[in-house]
């Protein structure tokens, strides 16, 4: 039977892998790595797969007894004696396609094995990882009221029914002196990211438009 990856996926998953391991077996490259090396097509994306692109590199540049034929490098790599010959690929060939990881059942169960220790270790630790948590940002708010005769109080209170999932208001809000005895309200909130859109917010404090004449934003922080 032949394992058939897409390359996708398989960076996706050997990104996963180098996070936390410096090469496919042990502290120093092994043939493993050089079987690995030579399954991938090109060098991998260092923005999309950092810890992947950094393997790939101190493999390309390790030396081996035997000559690489590998398009992407000319670096010098273990490979079996009873390796066959890699047919030659078009250059015009899709990078995304499909291909054969570790080759045949006739090179034997070792490169399987291979790739079943690196698929099983990257769902391990991504299990204990668990989810990442939610991006939130922390949003401080310039509330100008119309005079000095609107009633903050009142306002902050309007301000503080506004609720939905994802949306928490800090507990201090400030009166702020501006001109002529004019106060402006300064609040603040913590947002989920994916949940809450501020522009949303904004219009709605600007809604309570007996109170409102506009709203500024002060301060904008990931949490």
């Amino acid at each position: 039977m032949t394992t058939i990856v897409d390359v996708t996926t398989l960076s996706i998953v050997l990104n996963g892998y180098f996070e936390d391991s410096s090469f496919i077996t042990g502290a120093q490259p092994t043939n493993d790595d050089f079987e690995v090396f030579n399954a991938l097509p090109q060098a991998p994306s260092a923005d999309k797969y950092p810890h992947l692109a950094r393997w790939y590199k101190t493999i390309a540049n390790t030396e081996a007894p035997t000559k690489c034929e590998h398009p992407a490098c000319g670096c010098e790599v273990i490979k079996s004696s009873n390796e066959p010959e890699p047919e030659q690929e078009d250059e015009d060939e899709d990078d995304d396609e499909d291909f054969d990881l570790f080759g045949s059942d006739d090179d034997g169960s070792e490169a399987e094995e291979i790739r079943a220790k690196i698929v099983a270790d990257y769902k391990a630790r991504k299990a204990q990882k668990g989810p990442l948590p939610a991006a939130k940002t922390t949003v401080v708010y310039h509330v100008k009221p119309w005079d000095i005769d609107t009633d903050l109080d009142e306002l902050e209170t309007k301000i503080r029914a506004i609720q939905m999932d994802g949306l928490v208001w800090g507990q201090v809000a400030k009166r702020t002196p501006v001109a002529f005895g004019i106060r402006h309200l300064e609040i603040y909130n913590v947002v989920e990211d994916e949940k809450v859109s501020v522009d949303d917010i904004v219009e709605l404090i600007e809604g309570f438009e007996d109170h409102v004449q506009s709203v500024d934003i002060a301060l904008m922080s990931k949490v």
